[in-house]
């Protein structure tokens, strides 16, 4: 046995496929604006870094090829000459005391070597402390040297990078909503189209097919696809109306001649006893014959077949028609029913079985209900019609429902009486066929059977056979 897996969709799938656009933006062009600021600020600080290791090679030089006086003479020429500009320089003795450079003292929280600091100074004629980067050097002869670089222009650079990627993340995340709607639209589109099919094929139109022009190469494969399923569906379809309509031909002529038979005997005959068996035969083929149509009138029925013969029609003067053709059966049987109409109720589809469903549930009302009023109604609401017939007798358990409307469906109650458990099944299949379900409820007292078809479905059926 299937089991039936149900799928609870989202409330607003726009929203949500958009927000899951917005998060898929966001985690993209989050981490890849990250690591543009992270490579960005990487190389900026190689640079000073080069740019350090240049300065300190140049300074060591010159305390290579004459000691400590070398290094001042450095130092003091590239103070005057202006090198050393947009950094910082000072060499001082073992005790602290300033020997060269454009700083005026010593930091007092730089107590040992170091390869990188950076850290506020004020350099000969500025106002302000600056930020540098700066290095520490320690000789043998307890001299101390620290040199560096301005980082300013890093920190602007930094800024300046910093709102850059920001302003872009923000268009990102508009652009993100933007494309998400858009892919939404463009899918939802398809989708819906697909869905669209499907209700007119479940309404049995099969000759409906996909509209592949100018789609991508997944929706074509798609398309496709879903167009040769449906052409197979069709051929199926008219093979099934080629064989019930033999099967009705091949298995009536012969139950036709047999009865034919019976009755000639049956006048032939003298016996009143084979007389009266002969009839009695004769009533059971004629039952037969009737199962016969009413199993073929569902299969093709649930098969689609009867689409072709839609038209438009009133249901409202349908129900007349029916009360009228029924009143003399009503009053013989000392029963009584009653027409209701809501309105004006136009509707597309196929009058001829529309009118044998509400016969039959007359019928089983007439039949099974052993009450003494029948209604027959119809009325819209804004999404569906509705037929119903009810009357006010014993009714049908709700447990036992479900029974009542599958084919040969038979309650213990009504096996004692004529039938084939069919009616509802022929009922049912009629409803389908123009998007709708049968539905029996509890009219207090009695049965009430529904028939809702719903005004969506009914107007796809409606351009599926125009076209």
């Amino acid at each position: 046995m299937n089991k039936r897996v149900s799928v609870r969709l989202p409330r607003s799938q726009t929203a949500r496929f958009v927000l899951l656009c917005l998060l898929f933006t966001v985690l993209i062009t989050g981490p890849s604006l990250l690591f543009v600021y992270n490579r960005t600020d990487a190389l900026i600080h190689d640079r000073i870094v080069s740019r350090i290791d240049d300065r300190q090679r140049n300074l060591l030089f010159g305390y290579r090829t004459a000691g400590i006086q070398g290094l001042v003479g450095s130092i003091d020429n590239e103070v005057q000459t202006g090198v050393v500009e947009g950094g910082v320089i000072l060499l001082t003795d073992a005790s602290g005391k300033r020997m060269a450079g454009n700083v005026l003292s010593w930091p007092p929280t730089l107590r040992e070597p170091t390869s990188w600091r950076e850290m506020r100074l004020y350099t000969q004629g500025q106002r302000r402390p600056e930020l540098y980067a700066v290095r520490v050097a320690h000789f043998r002869s307890g001299h101390w040297l620290l040199f560096g670089t301005n980082l300013e222009a890093r920190e602007r650079m930094r800024e300046a990078l910093a709102e850059a990627l920001l302003a872009a993340f923000l268009m990102a995340i508009p652009a993100g909503l933007i494309a998400g709607l858009i892919l939404h639209r463009y899918t939802d589109r398809r989708v819906r189209a697909i869905g669209e099919i499907a209700v007119r094929i479940a309404a049995g139109d099969v000759g409906v097919r996909l509209d592949t022009s100018g789609e991508g190469e997944a929706y074509n494969q798609l398309g496709g696809a879903i167009n040769a399923m449906l052409a197979r569906i069709e051929e199926l379809v008219g093979g099934l109306r080629v064989v019930t309509d033999a099967l009705a031909h091949d298995l009536r002529s012969p139950l036709m001649r047999i009865q034919v038979g019976l009755e000639r005997a049956a006048r032939e005959c003298d016996d009143d006893s084979a007389r009266e068996a002969f009839s009695s035969i004769s009533k059971e083929i004629d039952g037969m014959m009737r199962m016969i149509s009413a199993t073929l009138e569902i299969g093709r029925t649930e098969a689609g077949i009867g689409r072709e013969n839609f038209s438009d029609f009133q249901l409202g003067d349908l129900i007349k028609d029916l009360c009228e053709m029924y009143q003399p059966v009503i009053e013989e049987s000392g029963f009584e029913i009653d027409a209701k109409q809501n309105g004006d109720l136009p509707f597309f589809g196929n009058r001829e079985l529309i009118g044998q469903a509400v016969s039959n549930l007359i019928d089983n009302a007439l039949k099974y209900g052993g009450c003494c009023r029948i209604e027959v109604g119809a009325d819209a609401s804004d999404s569906e019609f509705r037929l119903w017939v009810a009357d006010n007798g014993p009714g049908i358990p709700e447990n036992s429902r479900d029974d009542a409307m599958k084919k040969y469906g038979r309650l213990e109650q009504a096996r004692t009486l004529e039938g084939s458990g069919l009616g509802l099944s022929l009922v049912r299949a009629v409803a389908r066929l123009h998007g709708g379900d049968l539905s029996l409820e509890n009219n207090h007292p009695g049965l009430r059977a529904v028939m809702r078809l719903p005004k969506r479905a009914n107007a796809l059926a409606a351009n599926g056979n125009g076209s």
